[in-house]
């Protein structure tokens, strides 16, 4: 029996995911016949987006349908595996669409975060209290998430596999660092000051003899799974002779980050995953704890791995070996050495759905229903007519939410 998995992605990221979580299944019992589509939304990704996250994939370029269009697609189609890869609220309406499609022999739903999903907030596993299986990819998400469920009253399969874009390459032949790589984020930090601050950082470094490179998630006016209020690029142009720098001190790139790291490389970030994916290759890897370390931050994950360090002492470590991080951290936290669990739990609830015992699935009524109408508006309605609707009056913003924001990934 060959098994056909749907990835249904909203944005950039979870676009990503989804194509490097399809390449990493292998059935091992059956062929498998992967897919994916994006949902119409706000932050669908842009045509250079779609390139760069399908970029190396199996997937073929994806159609973005609208709901009515997916909840075809998926009769015509008939999954057995739905991979719902959307921000919180979207996830729950493409499970709702899905599940409506063919209520009496629905395909199996799992759902995940891209990148790393700690904390694991009750908000987010509200929006996704529906699905069969949830992926994680370390140890701790796996604790994490079991009791973040548990808490709504459901016990989904919470699946261990590994983040699907690293490549653990132990054999790189080590050179003195050259280039250093500075992986930006939408929302971290958020402020205009912490932002001009990492580059004047930025800056330095360079000033000491390093090629330092912004890698952008992101060009002006793409829209990405988190609104960004200050892009490093137009904080740059606006401000690098107040700050005493150049303008060709510091370059900016878009593109997979993996074209950029290579031996010779080392990495620096607040919190993104990328910083995983410099670790995976033995690449120096540097985390700034300039602004704390916290939840909010998204860097608490990494307190114990060796890899904090102030900005300032960044090119020095550089110099010499870079930091080195915790053996015991690295197995725990997203480069554990154990087999993924997602090829046979796929595998398992096709078969399921297949005789027909995939379990009753639990409530997927909007757990949120005001923001459940705006989500389902905003995808549904020319952003025209949307923003219209918004400001008719004070009563309706109140039942929408508010005017529109960045839709949330938790």
């Amino acid at each position: 029996m060959t098994i056909r998995v749907l990835a249904v992605a909203d944005s950039d990221s979870y676009l990503k995911w989804a194509c490097s979580t399809l390449d990493s299944l292998g059935a091992p019992d059956a062929p498998l016949e992967r897919s994916a589509v994006l949902i119409s939304t706000p932050i669908v990704p842009t045509t250079s987006q779609i390139a760069a996250a399908v970029a190396g994939s199996s997937v073929v370029r994806p159609h973005v349908l609208s709901l009515r269009a997916l909840k075809q697609h998926v009769r015509d189609a008939k999954p057995d595996v739905v991979l719902v890869a959307a921000t919180g609220p979207v996830a729950e309406m493409v499970a709702r669409t899905v599940v409506r499609a063919d209520p009496q022999r629905r395909p199996a739903l799992v759902t995940g975060l891209p990148g790393m999903a700690l904390p694991a907030t009750p908000r987010g596993t509200a929006w996704r209290r529906w699905c069969d299986a949830f992926v994680v990819h370390s140890r701790r998400e796996r604790l994490a998430y079991q009791d973040a469920f548990a808490a709504h009253g459901v016990e989904p399969h919470v699946v261990l596999t590994h983040l699907p874009f690293l490549e653990r390459n132990a054999t790189m032949t080590p050179k003195p660092i050259e280039r250093v790589v500075f992986a930006a984020q939408a929302k971290v930090p958020a402020g205009r000051t912490e932002r001009l601050r990492l580059l004047d950082g930025l800056a330095n470094i360079a000033n000491e003899g390093f090629d330092v490179i912004v890698k952008l998630r992101a060009r002006k006016g793409e829209r990405q799974t988190h609104n960004e209020e200050h892009p490093y690029d137009d904080l740059w142009e606006a401000e690098h002779a107040r700050l005493g720098h150049p303008a060709g001190a510091l370059r900016f790139v878009d593109g997979p980050m993996a074209e950029w790291l290579q031996s010779g490389t080392a990495l620096v970030t607040v919190s993104s995953t990328a910083a995983l994916e410099s670790l995976a290759l033995n690449l120096p890897t540097a985390l700034v704890d300039d602004f704390g370390v916290s939840d909010e931050l998204l860097n608490e994950p990494f307190a114990g791995s060796g890899c904090l360090v102030a900005l300032a002492d960044a090119g020095k470590l550089f110099r010499e070996s870079g930091p080195v991080p915790d053996a015991a951290w690295l197995d725990e936290n997203y480069l554990h050495s154990s087999d993924s669990e997602l090829p046979d739990v796929v595998s398992a609830l096709a078969a399921q759905r297949a005789d027909g015992t995939l379990r009753e699935l639990p409530d997927v009524r909007p757990w949120l229903w005001p923001r459940h109408v705006r989500v389902l508006l905003q995808s549904v309605l020319p952003a025209p007519v949307y923003q219209a609707i918004l400001v008719v009056g004070r009563p309706v913003k109140r039942v929408l939410g508010g005017a529109a924001p960045s839709l949330e990934n938790r």
